[in-house]
Order: structure tokens, then C-alpha cells, then sequence
């Protein structure tokens, strides 16, 4: 029999029909997480939604996507992919892709860069093939598959090559959005800023979307309820209410995906203690290194 909802008030529906499950069951569901559709990531989506059906002119209009590590860049980027699947044209006999998502290499590296997108659009390729092959490639599949847009995430590793490596790759991604019509979306930490503010085509050609650490204001306490909706846990722990708040942002540091962690992993100890709610005391006395220390952690 479903429990009801006067006995869980701060449960939604989902975390409702997990309450009587058992302990490891619900602390399963708590660790897998789910979509968190705060402001900022609607905002970024509904402009990568309209890339996506822009018109293919000369000079297609682009995103660069700058966030802190581990503030929710890649989920926003993996949300959208998982919104526009490849479909397959049965008529035609070819996988429609409007949407390919590739991580930039650890280097400006032209050639491991191609073979990242045909390794993305599962096609054989030759071990063998130059740079050049590559790229002609690439440029007819993202034809024949009706490719709208490319995702590049990670692409502050670009400022890890020599100044000329970079520039030819800042070459490369500009000749194949110019050759292809296809819309780019960049994404990266800040040093990503500096990857193209060096080249005023590329700095003119992406326009920036920032993700700044989480303050503590109402749209944070807004987060931590919805969190709070989620978890099943048997009892409220009022997440929002301000002393509690600035508890999880001091410990998390403003950075979403640390909080979420953090609440994760809090709401866990809540069940393993039979607790059933995230206290103010566990909060501050939860052993967690904040992600300034964690370069500096040492295991004893």
C-alpha cells in the first residue's frame, strides 16, 4: 500500500513511493540522483534549443559555455544530449544525429580531436587515415546525418599547448563550423576565457554563458528544498531555513555539484544512523574536505 502524503509532507511523489523500502534501496536512489532544472540551466538550455533550429547561414552564431569544476557544465551539456537522441531515417536508411557531443583532448591535438567525433558517430575509420582524411570524413557524415550542432566540453585544455598548437586548433574548430554550418557550443572552466579571448574571431564568434558559484540567497535555499523533496528520508530536515543553508553552502563552497554531494551524503549518514533527517550537527561535523582543501588533502 502506498504511503500517504499527509504523513510525508516534505516528500514528493517519487521519494514518497521509495519510503518503506529498505535502508540500501533508498540510500541507492539518493546516490543515483536526478535532473536538477534550477534557473540558470533552463536558461542555458532554452538558448541551446534555439541554436539548434537555427537557420544554416555563413556565419553560424555560437556558445561558450564557463563554469567552475564541478558546477554543473556537463550535466546542463549531458541533459541537452539526452534530449536529442539519434533517431534512425528508415526511408533513407541513415542515423539522423542533430546533436554530437565530444571531450576536447588533453592537448590542442588537430588529429586526436577528428578522431574523437568519428569515434562519436561510431564509424570506421583507418588507424592510418591523415588529419586531412579525417576532417573529409567527418565533414560528409555530419552531411549525410544532418548534424545541427557540436558540443565540445572541456575545451579550456586547449591553454595546455604551445601558442602556436592552439592557435591551429582554434583554426580547426573554425574551418569545420565555417565548412560544416553547424552550430558549436564550447564549454569549460574560466581558463576556457582564455583559450579564445587570445583570438578576436573566436572571442567575436562565441558568445559567453557563465555559471558563477551558488551565494546563499533564496534561489540556493530553493535548491536545498527541492533536494529536500527528493531524498526519502522519513522525517523533514527544513534544508532552507538559513542557518541550516549557510551550514551546506560553507561546507560545500558554493559549487553545485559539492553541495549536491554533500547533501547526498548527508542524507545517507541520515539513514545509516537511523536519524531519518539531516541535522545542523551533522552538517558541520560530517567529515568531508571542501574542494579548496582536497589539493592539499593528505590521507593519514
Amino acid at each position: 500500500m502506498m504511503p500517504e502524503k499527509k504523513d510525508f509532507p516534505h516528500l514528493n511523489e517519487a521519494a514518497l513511493a521509495l519510503i518503506e523500502r529498505t535502508d540500501e534501496e533508498r540510500i541507492y536512489a539518493i546516490r543515483e540522483g536526478s535532473w536538477l532544472g534550477y534557473k540558470d540551466a533552463k536558461r542555458i538550455l532554452a538558448r541551446m534549443e534555439e541554436l539548434l533550429t537555427y537557420p544554416r547561414i555563413t556565419r553560424m552564431p555560437n556558445m561558450l559555455l564557463v563554469a567552475p569544476s564541478f558546477n554543473g557544465k556537463t550535466s546542463i551539456l549531458e541533459r541537452f544530449m539526452s534530449l536529442h537522441h539519434p533517431d534512425l531515417d528508415a526511408e533513407g536508411e541513415v542515423t539522423i544525429c542533430p546533436v554530437v557531443m565530444v571531450e576536447a583532448p588533453p592537448k590542442p591535438d588537430i588529429s586526436d580531436f577528428y578522431t574523437r567525433i568519428l569515434d562519436v558517430l561510431m564509424t570506421p575509420y583507418k588507424p592510418t587515415a591523415s588529419t586531412p582524411e579525417k576532417y573529409s570524413q567527418i565533414k560528409r557524415l555530419f552531411r549525410q546525418m544532418d548534424v545541427h550542432m557540436l558540443i565540445v566540453d572541456e575545451i579550456h585544455h586547449l591553454i595546455t599547448g604551445s601558442t602556436n598548437r592552439q592557435q591551429e586548433f582554434r583554426n580547426a574548430i573554425k574551418s569545420l563550423g565555417n565548412e560544416t554550418g553547424v552550430c558549436m557550443v564550447a564549454a569549460g572552466t574560466e581558463d576556457a576565457y582564455n583559450a579564445f579571448n587570445t583570438d578576436p574571431q573566436m572571442s567575436s564568434r562565441f558568445t559567453p554563458e557563465e555559471l558563477p558559484v551558488w551565494k546563499p540567497n533564496n534561489e540556493f535555499g530553493s535548491l536545498l528544498a527541492t533536494l529536500e523533496l527528493r531524498a526519502p528520508l522519513k522525517q523533514a530536515s527544513n534544508l532552507k531555513d538559513p542557518p541550516t543553508m549557510l551550514a551546506i553552502h560553507t561546507r560545500s563552497e558554493g559549487t553545485l555539484g559539492d553541495m549536491v554531494d554533500l547533501v547526498k551524503e548527508l542524507a545517507v549518514d541520515a539513514i545509516r544512523n537511523k536519524v531519518e533527517r539531516i541535522t545542523f550537527d551533522r552538517i558541520t561535523s560530517l567529515r568531508w574536505v571542501p574542494p579548496s582543501k582536497r589539493k592539499q588533502y593528505k590521507r593519514l
